[in-house]
């Protein structure tokens, strides 16, 4: 079977790579740097558009791969790849794990997401205007000190433990929830964290399942017990790499969801990235 991984030279590219191919996929992999080192690891690898939702050249370019290469599955792993492959991969002549575009509309854009989910589970407080917001001094005068924010969305500062949630659902289904706690990052990527349990916030996820049926994998941010943001897609770091290979077996129909359901997590096990790879 050959996976298409697109944006591969993402930071957790080359472990999720090296375990597909363990289980004997062959991998594919594509990314906007032709000069991305996952040219090494990959089977094959070919450099396409940048996927941005109104480039229109990229979904051709992956067009010509799916068919040169006879692809089985895409695994998308940008955001902004992930628009272009909602709204518009129909065309593809192969099976794409991605939600439906809907769903990728209300997840990729923040303020809809809360607006989604407003009552259901505790979120952050927020303000969002059409128009933009005003940001100034709570003393002062003279318009010193104020400035405009357009096109932003303003929240409040949360505090306390930060865990990310590696999610498998499908149709509105939760089928697993892997928490792990972010105690170290770098440009966004958790770098240092542990598989835990946290039940309480696995009962959150499976009500934003229900609202926001987001397919196949996802990664669902909380910090001091309220959601910070969804991400439609695979994460950038994952600790137990038999999550993106459970969701892969489930779209190719090679495993059941309720082989997924009764998945035994491994807890207290850690991951800690160093500048060139992961040691778990």
């Amino acid at each position: 079977m050959k996976i298409l991984v697109s944006a591969v030279g993402y930071h957790g590219g080359y472990n999720l790579v090296k375990s597909l191919k363990e289980n004997g996929f062959e991998v594919i992999g594509t990314d906007m740097n032709k000069d991305s080192a996952a040219r090494f690891y990959c089977d094959k690898f070919y450099d396409t558009p940048e996927g941005k939702v109104d480039n229109q050249y990229f979904l051709p370019r992956i067009k010509e791969i799916c068919e040169k290469e006879k692809i089985d599955l895409i695994l998308p792993a940008s955001s902004a790849e992930i628009e272009q492959y909602a709204y518009f991969g129909w065309g593809l002549p192969t099976k794409i794990m991605v939600s439906q575009p809907e769903v990728i509309r209300r997840t990729i854009n923040k303020y809809l997401t809360y607006e989604a989910l407003e009552g259901t589970i505790p979120l952050p407080r927020a303000i969002f205007g059409s128009q933009g917001v005003v940001a100034k001094p709570v003393v002062g005068k003279g318009g010193r000190g104020v400035s405009f924010l357009n096109e932003r969305f303003v929240m409040e500062k949360l505090e306390g433990e930060e865990i990310d949630i590696d999610v498998i659902a499908l149709n509105g289904e939760l089928l697993l929830a892997q928490c792990k706690t972010r105690e170290r990052n770098y440009g966004g990527t958790l770098q240092e964290g542990e598989i835990v349990e946290r039940p309480e916030l696995v009962e959150q996820v499976r009500k934003i399942i229900k609202i926001l049926p987001v397919d196949y994998l996802s990664v669902i941010q909380f910090k001091g017990g309220k959601l910070l943001e969804i991400n439609p897609r695979i994460a950038g770091a994952i600790i137990d790499q038999n999550i993106p290979l459970m969701a892969i077996k489930l779209a190719l129909n090679q495993i059941s969801p309720d082989e997924i359901r009764n998945y035994k997590h491994p807890i207290g096990k850690r991951i800690s990235r160093t500048l060139t790879d992961y040691v778990f």
